[in-house]
């Protein structure tokens, strides 16, 4: 099967100051077996809704994915510290998304906001969330809930959206509240996911990019054992490797 890609530039570099234009390689699906995604991963691709892309920045090939090894993997005293700092946190795992749901929009439209500086559109908002994070050709979206205490009860305080793939979780986008914000719910929600990982049986977490020296990326190389795409091929992550990509960024 023969699929053609299109070749877009979407404008400045999301991730780096002073980068080439952001430039993708894409293609639109209805439908793909989780299977051969997961297959794609390993050749750089992503998937925003219906749309399967890798980036072909020209000059620059900072954008690595890369995937922890769940069976393996081992906390940094640091990240052992906000596990603790949410030993309060109550985790709900919702296997197949049950769709559209307001609160959970609602949280996508605050974090678009507060982290952002984005206020979308009401009636375009809620479309524009639905085709990120609810309509998948590899089926159901599975979602993590993450609740806080609050003065009247548990609150939701953020929500992770995952591929569920044959071997393993593909993380697809965290969001969170901002009054959340010490409590640092994206490292911690990495943590979680991994554990779900192994409760599930499966391997691998995929964590998307890995972007050294990137302010909001570059913390992936963090967690390990990790593994990250080369040629098409995964290779171990090992400290030498990291540290070198990083001087290099």
């Amino acid at each position: 099967m023969s699929i053609p890609l299109r070749e877009l530039t979407y404008g400045p570099c999301p991730y780096l100051d002073g980068a080439p234009a952001w430039r993708v390689a894409e293609f639109s699906l209805r439908e793909l077996p989780p299977a051969a995604y997961e297959g794609l991963l390993a050749r750089g691709f992503r998937r925003s809704g219906t749309s399967f892309y890798r980036t072909i920045c020209e000059g620059c090939d900072r954008c690595i994915p890369i995937r922890i090894d769940a069976d393996r993997f081992s906390p940094t005293k640091s990240q052992r510290r906000v596990a603790r700092l949410n030993r309060d946190t109550v985790v709900s795992y919702d296997s197949r998304g049950t769709g559209f749901r307001e609160d959970r929009y609602r949280m996508y439209e605050s974090y678009c906001r507060d982290r952002h500086g984005k206020n979308p559109d009401p009636e375009d908002g809620a479309l524009s969330y639905y085709a990120f994070l609810v309509d998948s050709p590899l089926g159901a979206v599975a979602v993590t809930e993450y609740f806080v205490p609050s003065g009247e009860g548990p609150r939701l305080a953020g929500n992770g959206y995952l591929d569920v793939l044959p071997d393993g979780l593909s993380s697809i986008y965290f969001v969170w509240a901002a009054e959340a914000r010490k409590r640092s719910l994206g490292t911690y929600s990495v943590l979680r996911e991994i554990e779900l990982c192994r409760t599930l049986g499966k391997r691998w977490y995929y964590l998307g990019f890995w972007v050294p020296g990137s302010r909001s990326m570059d913390y992936k190389a963090d967690f390990g054992p990790a593994e990250i795409a080369r040629e098409g091929t995964w290779v171990p992550l090992e400290p030498a490797l990291r540290d070198r990509l990083r001087r290099a960024a």
